[in-house]
């Protein structure tokens, strides 16, 4: 049970516990354990368990209460259901009615089982690693462990409800249960690192084929300088003749081998590849960009920044692509300690938003803005900065305002 209070509160005051604190509160844990029961035995459990929360919340009382409060309701409901299809799966309803000693081993059994579905959930559906079918796989495998152990044990209690071996098993399950957690924990922490480094990886062939770019745009300007006495000398014997329409070839021939790819200076070659690669995508598909950057430099980490933009970008590139004349503008600026990312685009539809998710009547889809959406809100969040979207018909606009101090 404090197990599954740890891990309860270290997720609603979204911090980490010590190990000195948790070796603290296991070891009042387990000299109240050892304390005979009586009839106030859950009055005294709850006066417990708020004062442990009291203590890891640095001693605020009103955190405290509703933290203990959600954490009442959250594992008697999930003990209820537990126990309800428990039953139903091992047959046992009036066996649970009739022994008292089966029906308590029973009853921590499935806060056991609560506690472990709770800390999967918070794994699987909490954690920014990517969902595979290695984590349903070992989802399924702590499971079926849970509810083989709790079978022995029951089982025992119930053929040999005065045998040693009850202990053993029960010590088991406890043991085992720990390990399969801790190797869950290790084991979402393996792939995080892996998705990271993939990460890193792709951020680094960007930088590489945008510094490519960068030299051949070199290139070219230095070989337009060579050239530029020939070049004028062929303008002006073009304008002696009058031909127009042949200084206005010439140029433009001249302007197409400077436009393989636009130069973006943001302060962090990152974040110029990254935009640079979007703009790239978003001509191909014949949508009208205007980048806009003007900002002394970026002090906010690669993932964070490529997730907001990244994100941002792709959604703005996905809506403009659905008009006839799609267009994006693209901004950052830097005011005060603050730096404003502005991405406005073109969008066809009509938009109903609910709860922050953006709706298209469209076909009945799902926005393109709705996509990603969510991840990036959260780093925005984490980097305790601030997002607003507003829309209008066949305009839709994202802006964040994100602390960037030197």
């Amino acid at each position: 049970m404090v197990l599954f209070l740890f891990r309860f509160s270290e997720n609603n005051m979204h911090t980490v516990f010590s190990i000195k604190r948790k070796i603290i509160v296991f070891t009042l844990a387990s000299l109240y354990s050892i304390v005979p029961l009586s009839r106030f035995d859950l009055i005294i459990s709850n006066v417990f368990f708020l004062l442990t929360l009291y203590y890891l919340s640095d001693f605020n009382l009103k955190q405290s209460i509703i933290i203990l409060i959600k954490f009442e309701i959250l594992l008697h409901i999930a003990s209820a259901i537990i126990c309800f299809l428990h039953s139903l799966l091992f047959s046992d309803a009036q066996l649970l009615y009739d022994n008292v000693i089966y029906q308590d081993y029973k009853s921590i059994l499935v806060e056991i089982i609560a506690y472990v579905v709770y800390c999967l959930y918070c794994n699987l559906f909490k954690s920014n690693t990517i969902k595979n079918m290695y984590l349903l796989l070992f989802n399924i495998t702590i499971l079926g462990i849970c509810l083989l152990l709790s079978y022995i044990t029951l089982y025992i209690c119930y053929s040999l409800p005065k045998s040693y071996m009850l202990s053993a098993i029960f010590a088991i399950i406890f043991v085992l249960i720990i390990i399969c957690i801790s190797l869950y924990d290790k084991f979402l922490a393996v792939i995080e690192e892996n998705t990271n480094y993939r990460f890193k990886l792709e951020l680094d062939k960007m930088e590489q084929v945008y510094s490519a770019q960068l030299d051949d745009k070199l290139n070219q300007l230095h070989s337009l300088r060579h050239d530029m006495k020939n070049h004028l000398i062929v303008i002006d014997g073009y304008a002696s003749q009058h031909n127009d329409r042949k200084i206005h070839e010439y140029i433009h021939n001249i302007s197409e081998d400077l436009s393989l790819t636009n130069a973006v200076d943001s302060g962090s070659h990152i974040v110029s590849a990254l935009i640079a690669e979007k703009e790239d995508k978003a001509k191909s598909q014949n949508i009208r960009c205007e980048i806009n950057i003007s900002t002394p430099g970026i002090n906010i980490d690669d993932f964070s920044i490529t997730t907001i933009i990244g994100n941002l970008f792709d959604n703005a590139i996905k809506a403009a692509s659905e008009c006839e004349h799609g267009w994006i503008r693209f901004s950052i600026t830097q005011t005060g300690s603050y730096m404003n990312i502005v991405i406005e685009n073109s969008y066809s539809g009509n938009i109903i938003e609910n709860n922050g998710e953006f709706t298209s009547t469209k076909n009945d889809k799902v926005l393109p803005h709705g996509i990603g959406i969510k991840n990036v809100r959260k780093v925005v969040s984490n980097l305790n900065g601030h997002i607003d979207f507003s829309y209008a018909s066949g305009y839709f606009s994202v802006k964040a305002e994100l602390p960037n101090y030197s």
